[in-house]
């Protein structure tokens, strides 16, 4: 058999065991992000968007950016995810900073029990003070700038994770 026929058999068996393993899917926020030419805040946007939409198996997006300078302006992109009945959003604002990005990431969901049984299973060891009556705003002593917000409802706790840095990644 030719060399030529072999590389050109090897080929097709190369590109059917590609087809066969698809690449792993990337954040829709981080696709979006770089087709409206979000070049700056890009490395930012998908190292938040990578862990925070783990486990997802829906996602859309909705963004909004400056179509004159894209990667001169904020960023901002509102990220539905979901998995089974299970159902949050994703905010995140990217703004270029001289030192980098400067960035606020919030995670909204819902637990299906009391706000109390969620602070004492996810947040022990957080210290904590009381917003208003009914919403409780937790500190993780390990990240500077990371706030969990617990919000009494009838029917279970509004989680609100937040993190803010005005120099993402320094």
């Amino acid at each position: 058999m030719p060399l030529s026929l072999i590389g050109f058999l090897a080929g097709h068996v190369a590109a059917a065991v590609q087809r066969q393993s698809p690449p792993a899917k990337e954040p829709l926020v981080v696709a979006a992000a770089r087709t409206v030419g979000v070049k700056r805040c890009l490395p930012t946007i998908s190292a938040i968007a990578q862990r925070a939409t783990a486990g997802a198996t829906m996602q859309d997006i909705i963004v909004d950016w400056d179509r004159k300078v894209p990667d001169e302006a904020p960023f901002f992109s509102l990220t539905g995810l979901g998995n089974g009945t299970m159902r949050a959003v994703l905010t995140i604002a990217a703004i270029p900073a001289p030192a980098g990005c400067a960035v606020l990431v919030e995670r909204i969901s819902f637990a299906a029990r009391d706000c109390a049984s969620v602070a004492a299973s996810d947040l022990a060891g957080f210290p904590s003070g009381q917003l208003i009556a009914g919403i409780m705003v937790y500190q993780n002593p390990k990240q500077a700038g990371e706030t969990y917000s617990l919000i009494s409802n009838n029917n279970g706790c509004l989680i609100l994770r937040r993190q803010a840095s005005l120099n993402w990644g320094q």
